[in-house]
């Protein structure tokens, strides 16, 4: 069978066959040898769209309209039926060495918090051999020294599990697109696997659902729900408040009336509500916070 001509209908015959995750189906569409995730994912979104054929599932993947049904590895899809709170989620944290993984910076900690029915079911933290020295400054930040990982697995020896856990989650972070990029190129390295799927960041999420916090980092957040975090700056301490506070953020959302996955991403895809300015906001714009104080994460 000859290949077809326009993109859309060589996504179309690749789908013929069933549901695919961005990744697999861009590089086959566009003749690639791999892509970024992200970046997939917005190529898919440009492209299939504005076509009614094509259809974006609840778990990320792709299929034809008339065929669609969630691959077995995927988040179940409860509808506008099902509880919100019944929907999977991995709530992940890293520590690294750096900010930068397509710079070298590695990963020296993760934690997967599982999320489940509405509350933390499970919790996996390892440290992790970064391959590479951990600068003092990181270390005075999340107290890992090289001492405490020279002897640990690297990340190419865990990153089965890492997969294991993360399959058919959504992949949820604070200031996800930080630990996405990670995990990602990690687990590309080490066993050439391609993150795909759907992906929830909780920064993004309290911006919509607490638009009067005036900030919307870990600290502040956790403040805010009463919260404490029992290590921070460490990957399970971080993940398991994070995942503490995804839990109290999603009953929000229910008494709002979103009670599904698909009524969750569309009110994340809607325009963040813009907070008025307070004097104190504009005192705090004038006089930068100190540097020794995270509030990004």
């Amino acid at each position: 069978m000859s290949r077809p001509t326009t993109l859309s209908a060589r996504a179309a015959q690749r789908l013929a066959s069933g549901p695919l995750d961005p990744v697999t189906l861009m590089c086959d569409v566009c003749n690639v040898d791999r892509l970024q995730a992200d970046a997939a994912e917005r190529m898919a979104l440009a492209l299939l769209s504005s076509h009614p054929e094509f259809v974006r599932l609840p778990s990320g993947h792709w299929a034809l309209a008339a065929t669609a049904t969630a691959p077995s590895d995927a988040p179940p899809d409860h509808g506008s039926a099902g509880s919100l709170l019944d929907v999977s989620f991995a709530v992940v944290d890293v520590e690294t060495t750096g900010t930068s993984p397509v710079a070298g910076d590695r990963i020296t900690e993760i934690a997967i918090a599982q999320v489940r029915g509405g509350e933390v079911v499970d919790v996996y933290a390892q440290l992790v051999n970064p391959q590479r020295p951990i600068p003092p400054y990181i270390t005075q930040l999340t107290r890992i020294s090289w001492e405490m990982v020279r002897d640990q697995p690297t990340f190419r020896e865990i990153a089965p599990t890492v997969v294991d856990r993360l399959a058919g989650q959504v992949f949820t972070a604070h200031n996800a697109s930080f630990d996405w990029r990670f995990v990602g190129e990690e687990l590309d390295r080490g066993i050439g696997h391609l993150l795909a799927g759907p992906k929830l960041c909780t920064v993004r999420l309290a911006r919509v659902l607490l638009p009067d916090l005036p900030r919307k980092s870990l600290d502040h957040v956790t403040r805010y729900f009463g919260i404490e975090i029992e290590a921070r700056h460490r990957a399970e301490g971080d993940a398991v408040a994070t995942a503490q506070a995804l839990v109290r953020m999603l009953r929000i959302a229910e008494n709002e009336g979103v009670r599904s996955w698909p009524a969750l991403e569309k009110l994340l895809s809607a325009p963040s509500p813009k907070r008025r300015l307070t004097a104190s906001d504009r005192r705090r714009r004038a006089f930068p916070l100190p540097a020794s104080e995270d509030y990004i994460a």
